[in-house]
Parts: C-alpha cells; sequence; structure tokens
C-alpha cells in the first residue's frame, strides 16, 4: 500500500513539472543601425540653352536642299554617303558682327566654298553680339543652301545667339544650332560640339556659356561610340605645345584648355575645328599639342585646324608672319586622309568699299552687357 501511495506522488510530482510554463526566451539584441551613405551631390551640368544633354527623343525628318536628315533629341544624322567621295566641311572662325565689310567678306567666301564644293558650312562661335546681328550673318550663309553649324563662342550672350539663330532658322530650315544639336552624324565623320568656353574670365558676356567638365565627358562619350571618325566644334583650342601651337597667345603663351587635349587624346578624336586665338589661325597641326604641323594642301590622317578670323574689319598679325584680313577654310576628307586650303582675302578694292557701306546694318541699340 505504501509503494502505490509512493508511486501516486512521484507520478504527480513528474506532471506537475511537467506542466511548468517553459523559460521565456532572452530579450530580442537590437538589430545594427544600417547607416546609408550619403547621396552624392549631381555634377554640375553646362546651362541647357548652351549645351544642350545627348538625350534622344522622337525622330523628325529634315530637308536641306537635296539632302534629308532625321533628327532625334541632340543627334543629327545623314544617311547618304557623299557622292564624289569627297566630304568638305568650309570653315569659318570668329565673324564679329554684320558689318557691311563683313557681308562683304562672307560672299567671297560663300564663291570659295561653292568652287571646293562643300557639303556644310562650321561657324565656329563669335558670329555676333546682338541677335539681329547673328541672325543676319547666318542668313547670308544658308543662302548656300548646304547645312550651317554654327556654335557659340566667348563673345555672344546666350539669348543674342539662340533668337539670332532661331530668327534665321525661321528664314532658312538648313541653319542649325549646335548648342542643341550637339552631334551631326555624316557616314564618313561624326562631328560633335562643345559649344562655349572654358574659362569664365573670358566670357565677355554675364549671360554666356560656359562648358564644364560635364559637357567635356559627354563629347568624350559620344566620340567613343561614334561608328565613323570623330571631328570636334568647338570655340576655344586645345592646350598646345610651343609657339607653332593653335593657342599660342599674344606671342608668349598656350591659352588652350588641357581638357579639350585630354579629351582628344582619350577618345581617339582625329579632326578639330578651333578659331578663338586668331593671331593662331591659318594653320593645322596632325596633334591637338600642334607639334606637328600640317601644310596646305598636305594629306594626314589626323588634322587639328584653327581657320583663323573671318572678320573683315581689323588686321591680324598671324604668328607665321602673315597678315590677314578675314580667313575662311576647307577641310577636304578623302578615303581616311583630310587636308585643308585657305581663302585670304586681299584689301578691298574703292569699288567693295562703297558695296560694303551700302550693306552696312542700321543703327541699333547698345550691346547687352
Amino acid at each position: 500500500m505504501k509503494s502505490l501511495l509512493l508511486a501516486a506522488l512521484t507520478a504527480f510530482a513528474l506532471t506537475a513539472c511537467s506542466e511548468k510554463k517553459a523559460p521565456a526566451p532572452p530579450p530580442e539584441q537590437p538589430k545594427p543601425e544600417v547607416k546609408t551613405p550619403p547621396q552624392q551631390p549631381a555634377e554640375p551640368r553646362a546651362d541647357k540653352e548652351c549645351a544642350a544633354p545627348l538625350d534622344p527623343g522622337p525622330v523628325v525628318e529634315l530637308k536641306f536642299g537635296d539632302r534629308v536628315g532625321k533628327q532625334s533629341g541632340a543627334r543629327l544624322s545623314f544617311a547618304d554617303a557623299d557622292a564624289d567621295g569627297d566630304l568638305v566641311l568650309g570653315v569659318l572662325g570668329p565673324i564679329n558682327d554684320d558689318s557691311g565689310a563683313n557681308i562683304v567678306a562672307l560672299r567671297k567666301y560663300l564663291k570659295f566654298f561653292a568652287d571646293e564644293k562643300v557639303d556644310a558650312i562650321l561657324v565656329t562661335g563669335d558670329v555676333g553680339e546682338v541677335a539681329g546681328g547673328i541672325s543676319r550673318v547666318l542668313e547670308e550663309l544658308a543662302a548656300s543652301k548646304v547645312p550651317v553649324l554654327v556654335t557659340i563662342g566667348n563673345l555672344e550672350c546666350r539669348g543674342e545667339f539662340t533668337n539670332g539663330v532661331d530668327a534665321a532658322k525661321a528664314k532658312f530650315a538648313n541653319v542649325v544650332n549646335l548648342t542643341q544639336v550637339r552631334v551631326v552624324e555624316f557616314p564618313e565623320l561624326t562631328l560633335i560640339s562643345l559649344p562655349g568656353h572654358h574659362d569664365p574670365k573670358y566670357i565677355h558676356c554675364a549671360t554666356g556659356c560656359q562648358y564644364l567638365p560635364s559637357t567635356v565627358k559627354e563629347v568624350v562619350g559620344a566620340a567613343k561610340a561614334s561608328k565613323a571618325p570623330v571631328a570636334l566644334i568647338a570655340h576655344g583650342p586645345p592646350r598646345g605645345k610651343g609657339n607653332q601651337a593653335l593657342d599660342f597667345a599674344g606671342g608668349s603663351e598656350n591659352v588652350g584648355d588641357e581638357a579639350i587635349t585630354a579629351a582628344i587624346n582619350d577618345a581617339n578624336i582625329a579632326y578639330g575645328f578651333f578659331s578663338n586665338i586668331k593671331e593662331a589661325g591659318g594653320r593645322a597641326s596632325a596633334d591637338p599639342e600642334g607639334t606637328s604641323l600640317v601644310k596646305e594642301g598636305a594629306t594626314s590622317k589626323k588634322l587639328f585646324v584653327n581657320p583663323g578670323p573671318a572678320d573683315a574689319t581689323t588686321g591680324w598679325e598671324l604668328n607665321d608672319g602673315t597678315s590677314a584680313i578675314g580667313i575662311a577654310a576647307a577641310f577636304h576628307l578623302k578615303d581616311g586622309e583630310a587636308s585643308y586650303k585657305l581663302l585670304r582675302l586681299k584689301a578691298p578694292t574703292a569699288a567693295e568699299k562703297a558695296e560694303a557701306k551700302k550693306l552696312d546694318p542700321p543703327a541699333r541699340e547698345a550691346k547687352p552687357e
């Protein structure tokens, strides 16, 4: 009997123990705080009116005389290769204003370009200071009926430039604003623009256009993506070496932009057109540093051209010892070889001076600051 009672008590004790609650789980440890790295500020970009981003857009078909182009965003493409295998570009440096003397000079340049059978005309900045003058210059050039590709330099205010180009485009559909159309593709060559100037000290207008490192990166990216050889169009030149370079100014120093030189070398850009340093004009080099000059008419796998001043109102003493009263260049590209030819204007005749006086623009308000 005692054994039965002992067994019952033991069973009860075991049951009671089994019914006790399980021990509480240890308190949950706080999770380590994950710190989100601070967001890097976006790289500064040039003003869109100065350098449109290289974004695609709806495809629009455009007519340039007998030639058809297709524009998508900041890219304009021509599908048909040049009929004679010689792609020719007429190149003009600073024109500066629409004085009668310059209108007479522009007509001489157009005759030269027609003789050279140019496929397009490039205006590398410093077209003028007021919208009316810019428009008048571009309308004169657009009478050629070939694409007139124009970029802004360090002289123009952005509003005056935009309004002047737009006014010319309203009359002539073959005018192309290279601040908005940044890439122009021919089957033989891709043209890429770098509008404005890199150094604000030399931008004449408070609302002028300065390009930034991000603008140069866009050029490099577009150049590397191009299936055709690339030509860079910029107002200011690359940083050169020595007194033969396209940027040797004032008989004392090289003043070009090192970022342009680096971009050309990084993206293997083969050709370029730069005009800001007038006294270094009327010459070309096989390298952006200007250490290997190419004679007029000679061919080269690479060619970087400073056409010199197109302005015929002011004479310039050039670094090669010659004088200039207005210069234009014709760039030829055939079978992968480039060359150039210059037109150096002579002093105007009495008849030309009389004609220029008739072509002077009407009096205008003071130029914008």
